[in-house]
């Protein structure tokens, strides 16, 4: 703008000063006496610009006003849905409060059978070891008393010779009836001693008979008692097992195969005596009942590393197994865990013995622990808050291994929970279902 653009600028400006607010005078007359009140332009522009002042404050003050009752009654219409949440929190929490305590009557359950099924074990091996004892004993006895029924054949034999030596003898000596009739005598005391003597061999060996048939039968019912217990927990198992969904012959040939190792043999070469037909049957009742103990022990070697408990002591299940929509960007997708809801900071536990074999940050996981249960079996453990694991560490059933968190791919406190079999993921809730079974079968 130029010096005369300027100047014409504020001449116009003086002269719109001077055209609305001109210098006035006021003419107050009192009892006679006229006085003049001269009222300047700068006075003029003041009240002006406190009126203006004055209306804008009241307009702002009223709108003012008006937004902050608008304001109250919105937070009023707030706190009134939130009273209504969290009356209905309280009455969800009142439930997750019994199904805790019913989940933690259930654990103690478990904890007894797998503590039965402990005992069972040891009172099978017990018995067994007293079966072979009582098995060498009774062999031992059945040898001795083949033996005697050898020996008393071979003395039978001596006495029928001396009878017919003695028969010989007799007639030779006809011409000599003295020396016959004491010879005959003499003869027929012997016979007679050995008539006796053969009779009572005879009952010795049959007495010695019926009681080797007697600890034969006792054995062998001892040993079927002993097979149909170790069946029925067997079959106890098979049904634990088939309830997670896991093949048990295709993990117990796997397992089979990792285990088998060539091992040294020798020793001098000894010929096999023949065993009688009880010795026989005692055998195979043996040999079956050691089948069916060597299955036993496998199956029992198989449920201590299935995780068969849940990873926190109370817990809401927020996500199954399977197809869901993603949380994130509410796709279809496969899920192959389990997603257990509760507060931050809940503790979490191993669900069976193992072995740390991850414990840390890995990607969408957030922080997360692996643990390899051996004969194939591995749980993850996804989210976590804190770590309280090292990579590598021993850990026993329900070992606290870490808190619930948020971190990695999640949309608030859960726990991502894991079950993989032979390489393949599983459902965590059927194996939790199969464990629920194990406690009530106590």
């Amino acid at each position: 703008m130029t010096e005369t653009q300027h100047g014409n600028l504020t001449h116009r400006w003086a002269r719109a000063v001077m055209r609305f607010f001109p210098n006035r005078e006021l003419m107050l007359r009192t009892d006679g006496k006229v006085r003049f009140l001269k009222i300047s332009k700068t006075l003029q522009i003041s009240v002006l610009g406190v009126v203006v002042g004055f209306t804008g404050w009241a307009i702002f003050a009223s709108f003012s006003f008006f937004v902050h009752n608008q304001v109250v009654v919105s937070k009023n219409k707030e706190i009134l849905d939130a009273r209504m949440v969290y009356r209905s929190l309280l009455s969800e929490v009142s439930e997750y409060q019994s199904k805790f305590s019913n989940l933690t009557q259930e654990l103690g359950k478990n904890h007894g059978l797998m503590l039965d099924l402990v005992e069972k074990n040891a009172a099978l091996q017990q018995n067994l070891r007293s079966v072979e004892d009582r098995l060498e004993t009774s062999n031992t006895r059945h040898n001795r008393i083949v033996t005697a029924r050898a020996a008393l054949k071979i003395k039978l034999s001596g006495i029928e010779n001396e009878m017919k030596q003695l028969n010989s003898h007799n007639f030779n000596l006809k011409g000599n009836l003295n020396s016959v009739t004491t010879d005959l005598e003499s003869a027929l005391s012997q016979r007679n001693f050995a008539r006796s003597q053969s009779k009572k061999l005879s009952r010795t060996v049959a007495k010695l008979e019926n009681d080797l048939e007697t600890l034969h039968k006792s054995e062998k019912d001892i040993l079927l008692n002993l097979t149909e217990r170790t069946k029925e927990n067997i079959d106890d198992i098979r049904y634990v097992l088939k309830r997670t969904g896991l093949k048990v012959a295709r993990l117990l040939k796997a397992n089979q195969s990792k285990s088998k190792k060539k091992l040294g043999q020798g020793g001098p070469f000894i010929t096999l005596t023949p065993d009688t037909e009880p010795a026989l049957r005692l055998k195979a009742s043996l040999g079956n009942l050691n089948s069916h103990l060597q299955q036993y022990g496998e199956l029992q070697a198989l449920m201590k590393r299935l995780p068969l408990a849940a990873p926190l002591d109370y817990f809401s299940i927020s996500s199954h197994y399977g197809k869901r929509r993603d949380p994130i960007n509410k796709r279809w997708a496969v899920h192959y865990g389990m997603d257990f809801g509760g507060s931050k900071r809940t503790s979490v536990y191993v669900t069976a013995p193992g072995t740390v074999r991850y414990a840390g940050r890995k990607g969408k996981y957030g922080k997360l622990v692996e643990i390899d249960h051996g004969l194939g079996f591995r749980t993850r453990y996804g989210h976590l808050h804190k770590i309280l694991v090292k990579r590598g560490q021993k850990v026993d059933y329900r070992t606290k291994i870490g808190l619930m968190g948020s971190t990695g791919r999640s949309t608030g406190p859960h726990l991502h929970y894991e079950v993989i079999a032979q390489g393949k993921h599983k459902n965590p809730w059927r194996f939790i279902k199969a464990g629920r079974y194990v406690y009530k079968r106590q």
